[in-house]
């Protein structure tokens, strides 16, 4: 089996995680890792199986990510797809993303076999944003309270082990399963 096992990261939260997914499952299959930002030409090969990480913006896979998806063609597949989020995985943010994401691939009539979200640290610049937007509209839908900043600390602390382990598990599971139907 041919797994493409691709990933867009800004903070090395999707890195991170994809790398621990590959550790896990390169015994299993022919897996080819790449960093989405270093491919700037059309993929020449077919996979059986295309496992794609993103960070999350606005709610879905970043933009980055989806012109990947669309460049390269990745419709009609079997995908299996991750994203890392800011917020715990069980958060309604995360499970909004992920549907948003799953939705998008969707579209692109591919089958999705597999969603994993684990949780990263947020990007100091988000928070930045946050405040001068709290400042200028008082009703802005993310203001700083304590909440939020709660969840900005505990995110520091993540991806951490577990995450890894859960992401590791789920893949190699999935693949297992593929392999062995």
């Amino acid at each position: 089996m041919k797994i493409l096992l691709a990933y867009s990261s800004k903070t090395k939260n999707t890195k991170k995680v994809a790398e621990a997914i590959y550790d896990e499952i390169k015994n299993l299959a022919d897996v080819k890792l790449i960093d989405i930002k270093k491919q700037r030409k059309p993929l020449e090969e077919e996979f059986d199986l295309y496992i794609l990480g993103a960070w999350t913006d606005k709610t879905n896979a970043n933009k980055n990510m989806q012109k990947f998806i669309d460049d390269q063609n990745i419709h009609n597949k079997d995908v299996a797809i991750f994203l890392t989020c800011g917020v715990p995985r069980e958060h309604y943010h995360a499970e909004d993303s992920i549907n948003n994401y799953i939705q998008f691939m969707e579209e692109r009539n591919n089958n999705i076999l597999k969603t994993f979200v684990c949780q990263g640290k947020i990007d100091p610049k988000v928070i930045i944003v946050f405040k001068i937007l709290t400042w200028r509209d008082p009703n802005f839908i993310h203001k700083l309270t304590p909440d939020l900043m709660d969840m900005v600390k505990e995110s520091k602390k993540h991806p951490d082990e577990r995450d890894f382990r859960d992401a590791q598990e789920c893949f190699k599971t999935l693949i297992e399963k593929i392999s062995n139907p």
